[in-house]
């Protein structure tokens, strides 16, 4: 009976838990495309570690954290494309795979584990408790009275006053850097009364050693060199393609997701009915329009200036640097708007404008843009001591607080935040990330 449950589990996809470095996200992302593996939201569903590419010190911590709560038997695979790149120190003894098909590895760690060939892999950290508590406050919990306090490293309830005048019990709670509805890297510690959000404060971008983006990403390119316009445009309904795709996920839509990724994938100038035709399909009022009608609407006035993107034209702003490029101009460019301004309209948004950037591809010839030291990227004004994320996290606590978590989760996703780039930028600014 064993050896046929064993067998039986070895034709499952692999339950994998990945963490990725700023240069190997969207290969990871592609991973999900791979029926032979099943990238898992929690550390607690998976067997498989995968850590691909290099870590910041803060993304190795929490990687260590999350192989040592995956159940046993368990495993870890290095996904390093450097060939001179050693091993992060943890997982100095973990297999390490160099190239393109790293699935094929994970599925034989996984079959080596089922099989009793790989033994499991131990914890990383001992077993000791990640903060003094014990005999501490007057009934020794570690707190104050009978509350606060963090036993074993969890926080206890304490009292606070309410806005409307009340004191109530409310709980802080880390979340992040791997909590998988964030975008990759964020955290905050997020204080709950009840499943509202009393409180959000903002963590360190644990990016800020400034991993460069990837050198062949055209908007980077395009801040300082002229590129091809139809390389820009591909670029941008991609990148606004893999945002809808990773919403998707986060809202529970599976097979929508790996739709709108595979589209992703392989989207060309031609695409651009079938962009359209997604497009129906994610935003119809029983798939997210309603849903997400009203959570986090921001006013034109709030977002002034700031350049935000898409999400300043789903609160109509008509804030598009193509629109006065004349390049562009020569194509027929219009800058496309929308007027609710709620995340419900920042979905249209992004997957009107990818069909756009499709159309604008298709016509862009051999027109060139760029190296005017700003560029319209897919998120919004990049510049080179400024990008979108840096000027949108500011908007977060105040946007959030008073919000269900579940809102609060999607009015995140809603702003497409990447934290890497607003890493880099800053790094090459010479300010803080």
């Amino acid at each position: 009976m064993t050896r046929w449950l064993r067998n039986v589990a070895t034709r499952a996809p692999v339950p994998v838990f990945a963490v990725a470095g700023a240069e190997t996200r969207e290969a990871v992302q592609t991973l999900r495309l791979d029926g032979r593996v099943r990238l898992v939201s929690a550390p607690r569903q998976a067997s498989v570690l995968l850590i691909a590419g290099r870590l910041p010190e803060t993304l190795l911590d929490a990687a260590v954290a999350a192989h040592d709560v995956m159940p046993t038997p368990r495993a870890t695979v290095l996904w390093l494309d450097d060939p001179l790149a050693p091993p992060p120190h943890p997982f100095a003894d973990a297999p390490v795979h160099r190239g393109g098909d790293v699935a094929s590895a994970l599925v034989d760690v996984q079959h080596a584990l089922l099989r009793g060939s790989q033994p499991s892999e131990p914890p990383v950290r001992p077993d000791i408790e990640p903060a003094p508590w014990r005999g501490e406050g007057p009934y020794g919990q570690g707190g104050a009275g009978m509350t606060g306090g963090v036993p074993y490293g969890r926080p206890m309830a304490t009292r606070e006053d309410d806005r409307d005048g009340l004191t109530l019990d409310v709980l802080p709670v880390p979340v992040g850097p791997l909590f998988s509805g964030f975008p990759d890297g964020l955290t905050a510690r997020v204080t709950f009364a009840g499943d509202l959000v009393h409180r959000f404060e903002l963590g360190t971008n644990p990016y800020g050693d400034g991993e460069a983006r990837a050198l062949d990403d055209p908007f980077w390119r395009a801040l300082h060199e002229p590129v091809p316009i139809a390389e820009l445009e591909v670029a941008r309904a991609r990148s606004l393609l893999r945002w809808a795709s990773e919403a998707a996920r986060v809202a529970g839509l599976d097979a929508l997701s790996l739709r709108t990724l595979a589209l992703a994938e392989r989207a060309e100038p031609g695409d651009a009915a079938a962009v359209r035709a997604l497009g129906r399909w994610l935003t119809h009022p029983l798939v997210t329009g309603r849903q997400h009608h009203g959570v986090a609407a921001l006013d034109a006035s709030e977002l002034g200036g700031l350049g935000l993107g898409p999400v300043s034209r789903a609160s109509g702003i008509p804030d598009d640097l193509r629109s006065s490029d004349p390049a562009y101009v020569e194509l027929g460019f219009e800058t496309i708007c929308h007027d609710d301004g709620d995340a419900a309209a920042r979905w249209r948004q992004r997957l009107a404008e990818a069909e756009q950037a499709l159309e604008l591809a298709a016509r862009a010839g051999s027109r060139r843009t760029g190296g005017s030291g700003a560029v319209e990227s897919p998120r919004g004004r990049l510049e080179p001591d400024s990008s979108p994320t840096s000027r949108s996290l500011p908007l977060l606590p105040d946007l959030v607080t008073g919000m269900e978590w579940g809102d609060a989760v999607t009015t995140i996703v809603s702003l497409d935040l990447d934290l890497p780039e607003a890493a880099a930028i800053a790094s090459v600014a010479g300010a803080p990330a």
